[in-house]
């Protein structure tokens, strides 16, 4: 059924968007989203060296969930547009929330790897609530993102 529900909103999504929506013909990041990159789910086994230090995610039930420092911050796929609204993919990541172009919301989980990590939001938009999770992997050099088959750079 949830299925069936995902599928009649894009249905409505894709007859309702706006010519700006979508540059290269991709789904909208502030969808519930399918990822296709996978990542280590909570409790999965991770050698010592590639895990995230717990300090920065969710190590303690009762703190907030918390985004790793390295994934913060703004980030495009067009440098150009960094800093402002004219590109849909723009991306805030805080370290307890993350805003998309018309979503938001608060980061409840986060696991993974020092690249590689997976964010589960509570996100709100267009008079919706949602749980939404998916996958985030930063570049060696940390100045690019791929979430969602996007790939966004670092804005300054």
């Amino acid at each position: 059924m949830q299925k069936t529900m995902m599928i009649a909103a894009l249905a409505l999504l894709a007859a309702c968007s706006s010519e700006t929506s979508n540059e290269i013909g991709e789904m909208p990041e502030a969808l519930p989203s399918e990822t296709a990159e996978p990542a280590p789910t909570p409790g999965a086994s991770a050698t010592p060296d590639d895990s995230i230090s717990m300090d920065n995610a969710t190590a303690d039930a009762d703190a907030p969930a918390q985004i790793p420092e390295p994934f913060r911050g703004e980030w495009n796929r067009v440098a150009a547009d960094c800093g402002t609204a004219r590109n849909d993919s723009r991306l805030r990541i805080e370290a307890d929330r993350i805003r998309f172009h018309e979503s938001s919301g608060q980061v409840t989980e986060v696991w993974g790897t020092d690249r590689t990590i997976t964010v589960r939001a509570q996100l709100k938009g267009e008079g919706k609530t949602w749980t939404d999770s998916r996958n985030m992997t930063l570049s060696d050099d940390g100045q690019t993102l791929r979430s969602g088959g996007m790939t966004r750079v670092r804005c300054s």
